[in-house]
């Protein structure tokens, strides 16, 4: 039962990769002609990063809830679930949409709910906590990333 609950997880963190995956395909080659900070990575790395950070996402998910949905756990699980709904929306916004300030704004909104999530896993749960670690940080990257894209365009 808990294999199952642990690729139920991983399955489930993937979603916002495929929410945005025909966006990114459809406005790669608009964000090839922005004006680039010079800290970019190369496109492959993005791919790269986002699988591993979503496995661990999915992981973090199922430590959190391996026993079971417990009152203490909720507010962690739906601060959780918030933030890969943001995760989700971002891309759509940035590449489908091309707005480069909104997609910021969600950027911004999703660093303070991933915030405020890993306050809750400290007390709840310190596997997730510390398998979001990672997240938090590529997310500031990325919030930086998207910064200077907006500034020079």
């Amino acid at each position: 039962m808990q294999i199952a609950k642990l690729i139920f997880w991983i399955i489930f963190c993937q979603m916002p990769a495929l929410a945005g995956g025909g966006a990114v395909s459809r406005g790669l080659n608009w964000y090839h002609g922005l004006v680039q900070p010079s800290f970019t990575p190369p496109d492959w790395l993005f791919g790269a990063a986002w699988g591993v950070l979503y496995i661990l996402m999915g992981v973090a998910g199922f430590f959190l809830t391996r026993q079971g949905l417990r009152r203490e756990i909720r507010p962690a699980l739906l601060l959780f679930i918030g933030q890969l709904a943001l995760n989700a929306l971002w891309t759509p916004v940035f590449f489908g949409r091309q707005e480069v300030g909104w997609a910021l704004l969600i950027l911004t909104a999703l660093i303070f709910i991933t915030a405020w999530l890993l306050k809750q896993l400290w007390n709840v749960c310190r596997t997730a906590f510390w398998l979001l670690v990672p997240y938090i940080a590529w997310l500031g990257f990325a919030w930086s990333l998207n910064y200077a894209i907006l500034l020079l365009n």
